[in-house]
């Protein structure tokens, strides 16, 4: 049988070219969406019949004939089609952080910053400014300070195309332009990776106001372009099949969430084929998943005179491979207004399973110097066969993902809430430990974690609503030895034989300003209380105040092994133009850290002692949508 797993994208894909010829026959199309539960149909409409020439006048007096139609011609139907769409926005946002790094400094070793600190305050060796440095704070000013105040605007244009094919085929794809592109970071003769400027400029303070469009490894880390999605719908008479590189999300996007929101900086992206039909009579979906997590290193690394021709997976053995089912029933936003105003109850719900196998892994990436992490050498000239397969080490792991959705909806009551638990094995560790083990010795994997959320509406016009939320994520002991607490700095390696407890909430998952956004990177190991009070002034302009307290789990993995991490609090002003597409955001937001963020001198030593200090965010944001 697990032979014969490879084929079946194949066998998917022959039956969707087959279904070509028989389209004509087809009823309305249902379904759709990015996202696994259905969703809108393609914009589309009935022709208008275009009428011939009216007929010679009567010699006799009276009404005038009818103009009489001609008939359909071919292609009519097709010129009714509007062939290409294209939807996105473009978005602008500016941002002032003050001490958003806790008052704790950068430092190359030792407890360090948990957020960007101007580097203006920082020596040669990567230890906070001593005297002496002429660009920091206390120099310039001759007294003791520090820059706390941190400043930045970024942008982005995301572009959607989408081309209808016909009425039951269309194709999809996704372009990030200047990918948040942060303003005035690529200016004439600013140069990466020790390129100099160019001659006739003495400094940057004579360069024009003009901007050069970023490549990649010479002026920036990124393109200009970025392409993230291109994916393919066929709506079969029994449900739709979908392949190619598709946004993921699921319920409130908790685990799994396509990064579409207008302030969204992440999005999961999958490579996937997918199957989706639903019951007509009860509304009911039903998503058949193909995902290719990881496959590993492809051929191009060791065929550089094929740099033209096709590229394959070099290896089976290595692949990361996932399975998922999704059922539930999901109404249509327009459908849940039109009943909500007939007073009706609203429920929809589903489940999300997913299971994920591999069996050998590579103890590091190809080309990779053993101990920093960086590439050495070009990788098409000196990976060989041979030197891959001796990357290979046994993993035999696999994990089993339900994740449970459930929405409710009556007259001004809104209910929402999405559990999930991840459990699984890992049972070969030992390139990750560094030590000898054997398959008892792997990890065990239990995460779990879940939101639930309601909101009601008061007064007459509903202007007046209060929020609620509840948020939880597990966690395990383990903490970075160098007090690193964003998910991403952290360098956490469990002994082998721990059992990996730490969920994660998607990035993308916003709850807060400041905590969980821009310090830790998410929601982990926490639990959180968020109160929402919001008032809608107009019809464009809505007032929020958002209070959260959040709770460590584990107090042991946070620096100052306490359970209160902090209260936020934030404040949006927003104006929406729905018609026009236009938007426009204020927020502030205050933290003030407890003493889970503190760097204690009995656990740290006193040179590192540091108790957190109040951070505060100042946010404008700006957005046109297409």
């Amino acid at each position: 049988m697990r032979r014969l797993l490879p084929l079946i994208p194949v066998i998917l894909l022959a039956t969707s070219l087959s279904v070509r010829d028989a389209q004509a026959q087809f009823g309305p199309p249902g379904g759709g969406g990015g996202g696994l539960g259905p969703g809108g149909p393609p914009s589309s409409g009935q022709p208008q019949q275009e009428q011939g020439p009216a007929e010679a006048a009567p010699e006799r007096t009276g009404q005038e004939p009818a103009l009489t139609p001609l008939p359909a011609w071919p292609g009519m139907r097709d010129k009714a089609l509007q062939f290409f769409q294209l939807n996105g926005y473009i978005r602008a946002r500016t941002y002032l952080f003050y001490n958003g790094n806790l008052g704790i400094p950068l430092r190359s070793s030792g407890p360090s910053s948990p957020f960007y600190t101007p580097y203006s305050e920082n020596d040669a060796t990567g230890q906070a400014s001593l005297p002496g440095n002429a660009a920091s704070c206390a120099d310039r000013r001759n007294r003791n300070c520090r820059t706390r105040t941190f400043t930045s605007t970024d942008m982005r244009l995301r572009l959607e195309p989408t081309i209808n094919v016909s009425e039951q085929v269309r194709v999809k794809a996704q372009f990030d332009v200047f990918d948040n592109y942060v303003f005035g970071s690529t200016p004439e003769g600013y140069y990466l990776n020790g390129q100099a400027s160019t001659p006739d400029l003495l400094s940057r303070f004579f360069a024009r106001a003009n901007q050069v469009a970023p490549e990649a490894g010479r002026n920036s880390f990124e393109n200009a372009i970025r392409v993230k999605r291109a994916w393919a719908e066929v709506r079969l008479p029994i449900g739709e099949l979908r392949f190619g590189r598709m946004p993921s999300h699921w319920g409130l996007g908790l685990q799994v969430n396509n990064g579409d929101c207008l302030d969204c900086d992440y999005g999961v992206n999958v490579d996937r084929v997918m199957f989706v039909t639903r019951e007509p009579w009860a509304k009911h979906f039903f998503a058949f998943l193909w995902d290719w997590a990881a496959t590993g290193p492809t051929t191009r690394l060791y065929t550089p005179n094929q740099s033209n021709g096709p590229v394959y997976n070099a290896d089976r053995l290595d692949d990361v491979m996932q399975w998922g089912l999704a059922v539930g029933k999901q109404d249509k936003p327009e459908d849940i207004k039109e009943k909500l105003e007939k007073g009706e109850l609203v429920i929809n719900y589903g489940g999300y399973f997913t299971v994920r196998y591999q069996s050998w892994d590579l103890v590091r990436n190809p080309g990779q110097v053993v101990g920093t992490g960086q590439t050495g050498g070009v990788l098409n000239q000196t990976t060989t066969p041979g030197t891959l397969s001796d990357l290979l080490t046994p993993r035999n792991a696999w994990a089993f993902v339900p994740d449970l959705w459930f929405r409710l909806d009556w007259r001004r009551l809104h209910l929402e809430a999405e559990w999930v638990i991840v459990g699984g094995r890992v049972n070969n560790v030992s390139d990750i430990t560094q030590n000898v083990v054997g398959r008892a010795n792997g990890y065990t994997i239990l995460q779990y974690g879940g939101v639930v959320r309601t909101m009601v509406r008061a007064l007459r016009g509903k202007q007046l609503f209060f929020g609620l939320e509840l948020g939880y994520a597990s966690g395990d002991g383990y903490e970075d030895p160098e007090a690193r607490v964003n998910f991403r700095q952290a360098r956490i390696i469990p002994p082998s034989g721990a059992t990996l407890s730490n969920f994660r909430f998607d990035p993308d998952y916003h709850v807060d300003l400041l905590l969980y956004r821009r310090i830790l990177g998410t929601v982990s190991n926490a639990t959180y209380f968020k109160g929402s009070f919001g008032y809608d002034i107009t019809d464009s302009f809505t007032a929020r105040a958002d209070v959260i307290y959040s709770l460590a789990n584990r107090p042991v993995a946070y620096p100052g092994n306490s359970a209160n991490l902090g209260v936020e609090l934030d404040a949006q002003l927003m104006y929406h133009n729905e018609k026009e597409g236009f938007y426009f955001g204020l927020a502030y937001g205050v933290l003030f850290p407890f003493r889970a963020l503190s760097i204690p001198a009995e656990i740290f030593g006193s040179t590192y002692a540091q108790n957190p200090s109040t951070a505060q965010t100042v946010q404008a944001r700006v957005v046109v949508k297409f």
